[in-house]
């Protein structure tokens, strides 16, 4: 039976900058993804009213919102080979 002369160290319990740490964290890692949601949602009202007011003025938006998804698929073609080419 051994005696300790010392008492085992309790570690600190997690405090508010750890919680602030994680939290930092995961703003980080979904922020591209929610503000590319909101630039969608933001592009659809914009179309979906310009057509309220005349279909052709919606002709705009979605000439605009084709040229960004083209590009779009430029770049990851781009950026993202197949192995192999």
């Amino acid at each position: 039976m051994g005696y300790y002369d010392q008492q085992p160290q309790q570690e600190k319990p997690p405090g508010c900058l750890d919680a602030l740490l994680i939290t930092r964290a995961v703003f980080g890692v979904l922020m591209w993804p929610v503000l590319a949601l909101f630039l969608v949602l933001a592009d659809l009202g914009v179309i979906f009213y310009l057509f309220t007011i005349h279909p052709a003025l919606a002709l705009i938006p979605l000439a605009l919102s084709g040229g960004a998804l083209w590009l779009f698929a430029k770049w990851e073609q781009q950026r993202f080979r197949p192995p192999g080419l």
